[in-house]
């Protein structure tokens, strides 16, 4: 009887075990090692914007318009059923410009899919896009930044670069305000920084202030220096 009770914990542990392997294994070597993974870019006097979540019939346009009236191009990381929603405006998106990234199909938290549904996230999140588009993504996101290995793995089988970022103003709880956002993002910009926004997503009111502060935001960071630019160029 002792011996089972034994070798049953032992089993216990060792699933433990190798469920922390698969997570949070997985997410220190994105997150802290940055092995295979880009946190930022060259240091040069560019940054880049990037979106996630989308898109939103209410409010990618309105930051689509934004961009477009500064001059900027950017990249966004769109869910698949969403664009399978409203695939016309990733090609409006494709079409101003904008690099567009894959954030899986249904922006499951990864930790929660075991490998056989975590390769069909990476897989229709990416057929979505090129359905719409016409074109495979070129880089991959997970939702909330957390990787698993199936994820990790199978976004570098299908060539798409995984990117994270170095510079987010907002918060899933705590609510950030345009002007907030905006002096964060132009205070902690640094050369070759990535910005993490959501133009869909995210806490209620972000959509909707990302939207306002863009203006701002944008006109403080050339106002330090930088360039704005997508990631093929941020990386190049």
């Amino acid at each position: 009887m002792r011996n089972a009770f034994v070798h049953s914990v032992e089993l216990g542990a060792a699933a433990v075990g190798a469920v922390a392997v698969y997570t949070l294994g997985a997410h220190a070597a994105a997150e802290w090692l940055r092995i295979g993974v880009v946190k930022r870019g060259p240091a040069r006097p560019r940054v880049a914007l990037t979106f996630d979540d989308g898109p939103d019939p209410a409010y990618t346009p309105r930051v689509l318009d934004a961009l477009a009236d500064a001059g900027v191009r950017a990249t966004f990381f769109m869910v698949g059923r969403r664009v399978a929603a409203a695939g016309q405006i990733a090609r409006a998106a494709a079409a101003a410009g904008h690099d567009l990234g894959n954030h899986t199909y249904s922006h499951r938290h990864l930790w929660s899919l075991p490998p056989g549904a975590t390769v069909a996230e990476v897989d229709r999140g990416a057929a979505a896009l090129a359905h719409a588009t016409g074109a495979m993504p070129r880089y991959f996101r997970p939702p909330w930044g957390t990787f698993n290995w199936a994820a990790y793995i199978r976004a570098g089988q299908l060539r798409e670069l995984r990117v994270l970022w170095s510079v987010r103003p907002e918060g899933l709880i705590v609510a950030a305000d345009a002007a907030r956002m905006t002096a964060l993002v132009v205070r902690q910009a640094h050369p070759g920084a990535i910005v993490n926004l959501h133009d869909c997503g995210g806490h209620p009111s972000t959509p909707r202030e990302t939207a306002v502060a863009l203006p701002s935001m944008i006109a403080g960071l050339r106002r330090r220096g930088f360039d704005i630019v997508p990631l093929r160029e941020l990386l190049a």
